[in-house]
């Protein structure tokens, strides 16, 4: 049963952690903070690595055999990537961030 929280909080934070990067990417808004550098291109790569790592945690959590610990872990994961995202791309951690209306 650890594992299964171990994997799914792993899960939850790495999904949560990839759908910003991905959909922001795919929307062509180069404006979202990454570590990786700037553009859609990267975003939207960033996005999906993050994606296809928390899909793979997923798979190997085994949450049917313990259904309740492995959803719970989950979404603590998923709101422990949501904080740390409100806290860091408010404050602009990496200094590139770009008002909408700034001009090149």
């Amino acid at each position: 049963m650890t594992l299964t929280v171990l994997l799914a909080f792993v899960a939850g934070f790495f999904i949560g952690n990839g759908l910003p990067y991905f959909v922001e990417g795919s929307t062509g808004r180069t404006v979202n903070p990454g570590p990786f550098g700037d553009g859609a291109v990267v975003n939207v790569v960033s996005g999906w690595v993050l994606l296809v790592i928390g899909a793979l945690a997923w798979h190997f959590a085994d949450v049917p055999a313990h259904p309740w610990p492995g959803w719970t872990a989950a979404a603590l994961g998923l709101l422990a990537v949501g904080l740390v995202h409100a806290r860091t791309w408010r404050a602009d951690v990496w200094g590139r961030r770009r008002p909408w209306n700034a001009t090149s």
